[in-house]
C-alpha cells in the first residue's frame, strides 16, 4: 500500500512537471540537437568566409593594421570587442563588434548590434561582413539559451524548466524501475517493441528511450544549470592597466607575439579588447579547435603591452577548476570528440521527444 501511494505521488509529480516544462524542454532538446554539430556545419556552409583562397609565402600583417581595417569595414558606430585569430595558415581572422541590452525583452532588442568581419590576415582584404544577429546558428543558440526572449525573462524560464527536467528525469527512472527483475519484466523495460501498435510503441519510446538517455541527459542538464546559475564564472583578480602611460605603437601585435612565445602550439586565440580605459587586454590561447577546456589565459596592460598575469594550463588546475573548465565540453559532448557529440545529439533528440510521447500517453489515459 505504501509503495503504491509513493508511486502514485511520483506519477502525479511527473505529470505536472511535464505539463509545466514540456514545451520548453522540447525547444531545448531540438535546438541542442541542431547546435551539436554547429562547428562542423559552419565549416561546410561558411567555407568561403572561414578560409583564404591561397596561402602566400609572406607572413601575416601586424594585428594593429588588421584591427584598423576591420574598424573601417564596420563603421564608426561599431566598437570591436573581440577577435578570433586562428593559427592555421589557411584561415581568416574574425573581428567581432557586439553591443547588448541585457534588460531588453526579445531577441532583436537584446542585440543592439552584432557584426563580424572576416579578413585575409596576409593581405588585409575584407573577405566577408556578417550581420551575426541574423545568422542561423546564432538564432538557434539564443533560442536554446533564452527562447529569444532576452536575458531577464528567457534565462529565468529556461533555468527553471531545466530544474523541472532534472526532477522529471529522476521521477521517470523511479516510474520505469521494474517491480520484479525477472526476464519477462526486464524485456518490457529494456526493449522497444517496434512492431507493436502505436500506443505501445509510443509508451516504449517514452519509457525505454528515456531510460537509455537518462545519464547523458542528467549530465547535459546539470552542466546547463551550472552555466545558467553562473557557477562557471571564474573569479578574476582586479588587475588594471596603467592609464598614466603613453600608448605603445603596435601594442596589439606586441601582445599577440608575447602570447605566441608562451603558447607556441596554440590552435587559435580569442583576443578580447578592453572595454574601459583602465581595463586589460585579455587573451585566451586555445590548444585545440574542438575543445574549450584546454586553454591558457593571459592579461596584458592595454597601453604598454606588459604581461600582468598568466593563468595555469589545464593539467595544473585543481579538480574543481578542471570541472568548471570542462563544463561546456561536457554539455556538448565535445570533451570526448565526435562520438561524444553524436551521443549528445541523439540524447537531445530523445529529450525533445519525451514531452511529445509523454503528452500522448496522458491524453490516451484521459480519453479512456
Amino acid at each position: 500500500m505504501l509503495h503504491s501511494n509513493f508511486k502514485n505521488a511520483i506519477r502525479l509529480l511527473h505529470l505536472w512537471l511535464g505539463l509545466i516544462s514540456g514545451l520548453v524542454v522540447f525547444v531545448l532538446g531540438l535546438t541542442g540537437s541542431i547546435y551539436a554539430f554547429s562547428d562542423e556545419l559552419k565549416e561546410l556552409c561558411y567555407k568561403q568566409r572561414l578560409y583564404v583562397d591561397t596561402v602566400p609565402e609572406a607572413s601575416r600583417l601586424p594585428l594593429n593594421q588588421l584591427v584598423r581595417i576591420a574598424e573601417q569595414a564596420m563603421g564608426k558606430d561599431r566598437k570591436i570587442s573581440r577577435a578570433e585569430l586562428s593559427q592555421k595558415n589557411d584561415r581568416t581572422y574574425m573581428f567581432r563588434a557586439m553591443k547588448l541590452n541585457r534588460k531588453a525583452f526579445g531577441y532583436w532588442r537584446y542585440y543592439v548590434y552584432y557584426d563580424k568581419v572576416y579578413l585575409n590576415p596576409y593581405t588585409g582584404k575584407v573577405v566577408y561582413i556578417e550581420n551575426a544577429k541574423n545568422e542561423f546558428f546564432t538564432i538557434i543558440l539564443a533560442l536554446h539559451m533564452n527562447l529569444l526572449l532576452g536575458d531577464q525573462v528567457g534565462h529565468f524560464i529556461v533555468r527553471w524548466a531545466v530544474v523541472c527536467f532534472v526532477l522529471l528525469s529522476i521521477s521517470g527512472i523511479i516510474l520505469w524501475w521494474p517491480k520484479k527483475w525477472k526476464l519477462k519484466q526486464l524485456k518490457k523495460s529494456f526493449r522497444i517493441k517496434w512492431k507493436a501498435k502505436f500506443k505501445r510503441l509510443n509508451y516504449d519510446l517514452h519509457n525505454v528511450a528515456g531510460f537509455y538517455a537518462f545519464l547523458v541527459l542528467i549530465l547535459i542538464a546539470l552542466t546547463g544549470l551550472m552555466w545558467s546559475f553562473n557557477l562557471t564564472t571564474e573569479k578574476r583578480s582586479k588587475l588594471q592597466s596603467d592609464t598614466t602611460q603613453q600608448l605603445t605603437k603596435m601594442k596589439d601585435n606586441i601582445i599577440l607575439q608575447q602570447a605566441l612565445q608562451r603558447s607556441p602550439e596554440t590552435a587559435y586565440f580569442l583576443y578580447n579588447f578592453p572595454a574601459a580605459k583602465s581595463g586589460t587586454t585579455d587573451l585566451s590561447a586555445y590548444q585545440s579547435n574542438t575543445n574549450l577546456y584546454d586553454r591558457v589565459q593571459y592579461r596584458f596592460d592595454q597601453y604598454s603591452g606588459k604581461l600582468l598575469q598568466q593563468g595555469p594550463e589545464f593539467k595544473d588546475l585543481t579538480i574543481t577548476a578542471k570541472i568548471i573548465a570542462l563544463n561546456y565540453d561536457l554539455h556538448t559532448g565535445s570533451a570526448v570528440g565526435l562520438p561524444g557529440k553524436f551521443i549528445a545529439f541523439l540524447s537531445s533528440l530523445i529529450a525533445a521527444s519525451l514531452p511529445v510521447t509523454g503528452l500522448l500517453i496522458w491524453l490516451n489515459k484521459k480519453n479512456r
